[in-house]
């Protein structure tokens, strides 16, 4: 064994040293090939940026329901004789909806007219005997005045004259009074028709023939008879996030895209945002009134999913626009901290500009995070500090740090998530070939 490592240690030497000296003889023999040894290039996908509108949007689910919209309940008591309508049919303005039975409301109505022509016999009877009682009043007093009669003849007449006069007057207000009565009669009796308020659709009708119907109270379960819902004019309530609702303003645009045809939004306008949040599982949100226009609810009503209330739905009101932006694929910002970023002109400015406080430490803003696009060069990635605007789902504006033709960096994703500056790549395709290609 000792001499088989003593003969491996002499053949070593030995080799080490012909190298040297061939090394010595030609210095390029031994010349280390560093591409060898150098990582491989990764493939990337590149693209400039280019300028366009960048818009940026708020979402909210919401419901659809009708601008106009009226609760149908009955004013009054009474057993139901016929329902004239239901779901879905189209009713007009005084169609009639539910027939209640009118018996007793004619009875009281028949009564309080035959009360009130007594009362106009009495009232004219009233009035004939104050006339009457008038012109013995005024006998007696000429007559008295010549002393043909007693003091007490003239004092009866006169009280005559009151008592009448009295009569007359009960009988004119039992005649106001009546008159009122009647009245109440006969619009009992037209509320047992009842009518549609506005022209629209009739939904959730809640009556059969034969119930006997409530009179309608705010709240009370079983007073609503059904709804009708004027299908023209339709608007979505939607609840915007606390967070959102401060970039929600009257008269932004927004689309709403129904839950049963997301391929056609319907195009609408912020009309209310609620001064005051509600809370629901400790969420808090904002009540928003979005009103549909009138050419997009009318185009899209054509469609198999027209609109109908209470249709789930989820809008996207647009808050900021940047028409003629500077942009780059969404996922082409990436987040590099500030230590793992080579100490570039770029960089230092970056640094500078976005410093918390003077004296901020500089193991601190070590640690600080930098938004950056990479680049090509000479087909190595370089990172670049940008200042970003506005973004929507696919582009992100750079307001700064890139200029219109550089080569971006935009994928594949997982490489952008460890791509660092220096690592060597090589672009294979477009973003736009990439897509043509899929």
């Amino acid at each position: 064994m000792f001499r088989i490592v003593t003969v491996t240690i002499a053949l070593g030497i030995l080799v080490a040293g012909l190298a040297a000296a061939n090394l010595r003889r030609d210095p390029g023999a031994f010349e280390i090939d560093w591409r060898l040894v150098a990582p491989p290039a990764r493939e990337v996908i590149v693209e400039p940026p280019t300028r366009g509108a960048i818009i940026q949007t708020v979402a909210a689910p919401g419901k659809v329901e009708a601008v106009e919209e009226a609760e149908i309940a009955s004013q009054l008591v009474g057993r139901v004789i016929a329902v004239k309508v239901k779901d879905g049919d189209s009713v007009k303005a005084d169609d009639v909806l539910v027939q209640l039975d009118d018996t007793d409301a004619k009875a009281r109505l028949d009564s309080a007219k035959a009360r009130i022509e007594r009362l106009r016999s009495a009232i004219e009877q009233a009035g004939s005997d104050v006339a009457k009682a008038n012109r013995d009043a005024k006998q007696s007093g000429t007559l008295a005045d010549r002393g043909f009669t007693a003091p007490n003849e003239l004092a009866d007449a006169r009280t005559a004259v009151a008592k009448s006069q009295a009569a007359l007057a009960m009988s004119r207000h039992e005649l106001i009074e009546s008159e009122a009565m009647r009245r109440t009669s006969q619009q009992d009796l037209d509320r047992t028709t009842i009518k549609a308020p506005i022209d629209g659709m009739v939904a959730g009708v809640n009556v059969d023939v034969g119930e006997v119907v409530i009179a309608g109270t705010t709240n009370l379960p079983g007073s609503v008879l059904m709804t009708i819902s004027n299908m023209d004019r339709m608007r979505v309530r939607a609840d915007v996030d606390e967070t959102d609702v401060p970039l929600v303003r009257r008269n932004q645009p927004a689309l709403v895209y129904l839950q049963a045809d997301q391929l056609h939004p319907v195009a609408g306008t912020i009309e209310m945002v609620a001064p005051k949040g509600k809370t629901k599982d400790e969420v808090v949100s904002f009540e928003t009134l979005i009103r549909l226009d009138e050419a997009a609810d009318s185009a899209h009503s054509d469609s198999t999913s027209a609109l109908r209330p209470a249709m789930t739905a989820t809008v996207e009101i647009e808050v900021r626009r940047a028409s003629s932006a500077l942009g780059v694929p969404a996922q082409a910002v990436v987040h590099r901290r500030r230590k793992d970023l080579p100490n570039t002109p770029s960089v230092r400015a970056w640094a500078e500009r976005n410093a918390r406080s003077p004296g901020e430490k500089a193991q601190e803003a070590e640690l600080r995070y930098i938004k950056i696009v990479f680049v090509t060069e000479g087909g190595i990635a370089r990172a670049r500090p940008v200042e970003t605007g506005l973004s929507d789902e696919r582009k992100v504006e750079i307001l700064s740090g890139l200029k219109p033709g550089e080569p971006v960096i935009v994928g594949p994703f997982r490489t952008l998530d460890e791509l660092k500056d220096g690592d060597p790549v090589k672009p294979v395709k477009t973003l736009s070939e990439a897509k043509a290609a899929r």
